[in-house]
This record gives C-alpha cells, sequence and structure tokens, in this order.
C-alpha cells in the first residue's frame, strides 16, 4: 500500500463518527508499458547508439553543468575553508540549473529543455530568491525528474559520455574532466562580463531578477556554441573517446542523413533502415546497419502487439467476450478469404518484402488515425507477417524471456504454421497479448506496492466467466505509439556539432 492511500485512510479514520465501510481509495489508471515489452527496444538502441537518451538532445546543458560543477568546485576551494557540505555544492549546480532555464524559457517559452512546467511560476515573478522553505522544495520536485542531472534527462550522458565523474571519496560530488576545460572556459567567456554577480560566485543564498534572466538567456542561449565546446562534444559522441559502438552508429546517422539530402527524421531512419538485398558496406558497418534494422523490427513488434490490445479493448467496451469470438471478429476484419486455409499462406498473403519495419509503423500510426477498426486490424495483420518472416539472422540479439522476444514468437509461430489463422490467432490473443498483459501489470504492481511507489492501476482486461472483460475503470485510453529511438537526439547533436548541415525536422 503506497504512502499516498495509507494517507487517505488515516483522515477517513479522522473524520469517521463510527464504523463503516471505507470508499476507494484514488487509484490513477495508466501504464505505458502494458505489455512490458519495451525494454527490449532499448536494450537494443544500446548497440546502437549507446550513452544517448530521448532527451538530452543539445550540447549547451551539458557544458551548463559541467562549468556549474567546475565553478561550484573553484568558489569552495577560494573561500579558505577546510570542508564545505556536498549539498551546498550541489545547491549551486541546481541554482545555476533553474537560472538557465529559467533565462531560456523566458527567451522562447517552447526551449527544448527539461522542467518547463516546473518553472512555469518563475515566468511571473520579478525576482525570485534561491533559499528558503519555497527553494528546497523546489529542488525536491526536480531531484528524480526535471533536473539536468537526473537519469531521465543529461544525467546519464553527463556521465557515459565523460564529461563528469564521480569524486572517489564522495559519489555525490561531481568533477569536470580534464579534456572538457577549453570548452568551459569558452563558456564561461560567455557571461564574463556577470561572474562577479552573486549567482555565479557565491554559495548560499542569492536573489536573481527577470531582468537579470533575460539578460543571462541571450548571452548563453541553447543555440549558441563555441568552437571549443563543439570540438570537446565531437570528441565524446564519436571520437576515440566514445565506445566503439556508438562511433559505428554515429557514422550511419551522418551517412544517412547525407545520402537522404537533408535531416528528416522519418527519412533518415527509413534510409537507415532498408532490407538487406539494398545494404553494401564493410562488415562491421553491415552490423551497424542489421542491429539498427532490428531495432526497428522490434519496435513494429511491440507497436503491434500493442494496438491488437488496443483493439481488444475497444472490442469489449460493451461486453465481456470470450478468445473465440474476439479472434472471429479480428479475422473478419483483415477480410481473410475462406481459400485461405494455413497461418502461413495467411502470413504470406500479408508480407511484402519489399516494404522496410518503418513504413509499416507508419501506416499502424495512420491506421490509428482512421478511427476504423477494419483497417487497424489490417495494418496489424501486415506488421505481424512481417516481423514473423522477414530475415534477421544478422545483427546482436537481446533477449529477456519475460519480455516476448521476437526469436520465441516466431518459434512458436512456425509451430502452427500449418494450423488454420484462428488457432494462431487464439495463441495470440491468449500467450502474447492477454496473458502477457496480465502477467507484467500484476507483477508491476506489486513491486509498486512492495517500493511504497506508485499506485497506478495498470490491468486492463480480467478473466470473468463471461470470457475476458475490462477492469473497472477502463477505457479506450491514450493511442499506442512507437518508441522513440534516439535518432533525433543523434541528428541534433551531429548537427550542432557540424557534422551535418540542417538540423533535424519530424
Amino acid at each position: 500500500m503506497t504512502a499516498r492511500i495509507l494517507d487517505e485512510l488515516k483522515q477517513q479514520a479522522a473524520r469517521a463518527t463510527g464504523p463503516g465501510i471505507a470508499p476507494m481509495p484514488t487509484i490513477i489508471l495508466g501504464g505505458v508499458d502494458p505489455l512490458g515489452l519495451r525494454q527490449i527496444n532499448f536494450d537494443l538502441m544500446d548497440e546502437v547508439l549507446p550513452g544517448l537518451n530521448n532527451v538530452a538532445r543539445h550540447i549547451r546543458p551539458f557544458v551548463v553543468v559541467a562549468w556549474a560543477w567546475r565553478r561550484a568546485t573553484q568558489i569552495a576551494q577560494q573561500s579558505g575553508k577546510k570542508r564545505i557540505e556536498v549539498d551546498l555544492l550541489r545547491d549551486f549546480v541546481d541554482r545555476i540549473e533553474v537560472i538557465y532555464g529559467w533565462s531560456q524559457f523566458l527567451k522562447n517559452p517552447a526551449a527544448d529543455l527539461p522542467g518547463r512546467d516546473v518553472l512555469r511560476p518563475l515566468l511571473k515573478v520579478d525576482l525570485y530568491t534561491f533559499a528558503g522553505e519555497a527553494w528546497k522544495k523546489r529542488r525536491e520536485a526536480r531531484e528524480d525528474s526535471t533536473a539536468f542531472l537526473a537519469a531521465i534527462n543529461y544525467g546519464p550522458a553527463l556521465k557515459s559520455m565523460g564529461w563528469l565523474h564521480s569524486h572517489p571519496e564522495d559519489s555525490k560530488l561531481m568533477i569536470a574532466d580534464e579534456y572538457i576545460q577549453p570548452a568551459l572556459s569558452a563558456f564561461e567567456k560567455t557571461i564574463a562580463a556577470d561572474l562577479d554577480h552573486p549567482a555565479f560566485s557565491k554559495l548560499g543564498k542569492v536573489t536573481v531578477t527577470k531582468a537579470e534572466a533575460t539578460k543571462w538567456g541571450k548571452a548563453w542561449a541553447i543555440e549558441k556554441y563555441s568552437k571549443a565546446e563543439q570540438k570537446a562534444f565531437e570528441e565524446a559522441l564519436l571520437g576515440a573517446r566514445s565506445p566503439k559502438a556508438r562511433q559505428l552508429g554515429m557514422k550511419l546517422v551522418i551517412a544517412a542523413s547525407k545520402s537522404s539530402h537533408g535531416a528528416d527524421v522519418g527519412q533518415v531512419r527509413r534510409r537507415m533502415s532498408g532490407g538487406p538485398p539494398r545494404l553494401k558496406n564493410s562488415t562491421e558497418h553491415q552490423i551497424t546497419i542489421m542491429n539498427w534494422r532490428r531495432v526497428q523490427v522490434r519496435q513494429l513488434f511491440r507497436f503491434c502487439l500493442e494496438s491488437m490490445l488496443f483493439w481488444a479493448i475497444a472490442q469489449l467496451q460493451d461486453s465481456a467476450a470470450p478468445t473465440s469470438k474476439l479472434v472471429s471478429k479480428f479475422l473478419k476484419h483483415t477480410k481473410i478469404s475462406p481459400s485461405v486455409r494455413t497461418t502461413a499462406k495467411w502470413l504470406q498473403k500479408h508480407y511484402d518484402p519489399s516494404t522496410g519495419p518503418v513504413e509499416l509503423i507508419e501506416q499502424l500510426e495512420s491506421a490509428h488515425q482512421e478511427e476504423r477498426w477494419e483497417p487497424l486490424a489490417v495494418a496489424i495483420t501486415q506488421a505481424l507477417a512481417f516481423c514473423m518472416l522477414t530475415e534477421l539472422e544478422q545483427g546482436q540479439v537481446v533477449e529477456r524471456p519475460d519480455r516476448l522476444p521476437i526469436s520465441r514468437a516466431r518459434t512458436e509461430c512456425a509451430q502452427r504454421f500449418y494450423m488454420k489463422p484462428a488457432e494462431f490467432m487464439k495463441h495470440i490473443f491468449e500467450s502474447w497479448i492477454l496473458a502477457q498483459h496480465v502477467y507484467w501489470s500484476v507483477g508491476r504492481g506489486l513491486a509498486d506496492a512492495r517500493a511504497r511507489g506508485k499506485s497506478i492501476l495498470r490491468l486492463k482486461v480480467v478473466l470473468e466467466d463471461g470470457g475476458w472483460a475490462l477492469a473497472p475503470g477502463v477505457t479506450y485510453g491514450s493511442l499506442p505509439v512507437p518508441t522513440a529511438d534516439r535518432l533525433q537526439t543523434a541528428l541534433s547533436l551531429a548537427y550542432e556539432c557540424g557534422l551535418i548541415d540542417e538540423a533535424p525536422k519530424i
């Protein structure tokens, strides 16, 4: 039971005047990974673009955070004190991050930085004091979510690219690496005229005005970066300091962008994911290409199954239904011909070897937008056929048994090639979709409860006397979407390093 629900029960008990049945606690419906399949996507991405994520897309935030740690250390050393609390140094870094974000959102409310919603109140004030209870709460609210150093933002890349590393005696104290010092010094020149301001020269309580933040926003704008910053980041991104997999992955991204005559993300993704007959390169580049193709095929497989769960939830809106009814309705939506008697022929009929996984992902997205179940069922079947029949011999194989690896799915599919399509679809619905969903949702819920974490109702479908039925409160929910694959990040960083001529376009 989470602390929040326990607090609710305590409040209800305090208000009670006698015995009674407590109302249902507030449970949030949700869960972005209903089948537990997405982790394999991330594992596969690490074979091509390790160390990147979908947030850390710009050079300047790397520089700002690394410089803030260098500056905090310098101020501490200049104080003459033998020991300064690490939290005071982290307070300085947090302050610089917030001032930077504040200044950029004042300059451009749509700036591509984490923390827009958290920092929105600052856009309405004339000054802000970085001290006291309000600042403490803001720091706590940002720590694991919108802070640049948070694990979901720039934090992992700052460390994996060698910009920051932990002090050997205190892991909470970060040190800027020696090789990026020229970049940090070049950055410091952009705010040299204001370095004496307490915001940049003092630990502890500081007040900054909106006018000052606005002024600094222009000086250290996110779209400005020096040659020294570009050089240091290029070295980290795909130079000798970069792991071999990222060097090869980034070279593939750059080559695909140049051969596509632009930086349209979708076009580059399709270019990188072509089928084996179109791929000609050295052996190690060939492996990188096939690893990237495997990322997209896995992406398609996951998106296909989540779309099938979404389709099933839609069919259960009015009443419960057994698996046989769901299968019959799905096959009817695909307009299956009576002459197609085996799973092998049914899949072959929907398989187009000349297309690619990215095109099929786009077809699935378009089918969802049509808001009609027949086109969606057809798009799902075409995606499923491709995932079961396309060539996938090359490339690194990353599999987790509880995440339904494609290798397992293809083996189970092959075992049913000579069964009727309805029997294969029954297996998919019961094993790959519904059982996988129940297993994963219950498992995650129990893990959250043990950790006193989130109280999210992930379970959408349950088994009742009449067959499969929706859990209480469940509706369609949001449409399933492809998981971002770091390509936009790779293109954005390549552009800012001067390696390609155009910024990526979505």
